[in-house]
């Protein structure tokens, strides 16, 4: 869980589409 957390608080420095950042997301959900 602390990776996931570590990726939520850099997720703003990477730079992704707005459909990228869905796909992070939906994958977020799926592993967790």
């Amino acid at each position: 869980m602390e990776d996931k957390q570590i990726l939520l608080d850099n997720i703003s420095k990477v730079h992704t589409t707005e459909m990228g950042m869905d796909r992070i997301k939906k994958n977020l959900k799926l592993k967790y």
